[in-house]
């Protein structure tokens, strides 16, 4: 289970990215709790959500994040960026 520092769930787990030279881990897949956190989190082709590594804090019984790292869809309105 992944969720925020406030207790707000992401999702479950689904996968792991490394970076093939170095071994480290860049990214956490997860499958989004809800059609909420799909449509507000920046997900793969699959609708699955991408959790960049920095954004994790710790990692015990459950994956706690930072939410202020989340990267989010964001819509275009004129010459800024809107959060939707």
């Amino acid at each position: 289970m992944i969720v925020t520092e406030q207790g707000h769930e992401i999702g479950i787990l689904y996968d792991l990215v490394a970076d093939e030279s170095t071994g480290k881990l860049t990214a956490l897949i997860a499958e989004p709790a809800n059609d909420t956190i799909r449509n507000i989190l920046v997900t793969d082709k699959d609708g699955m959500c991408l959790i960049p590594f920095n954004a994790v804090h710790a990692i015990k019984d459950f994956i706690v994040i930072d939410a202020k790292r989340l990267p989010r869809k964001t819509q275009k309105v004129g010459m800024f960026a809107k959060n939707e």
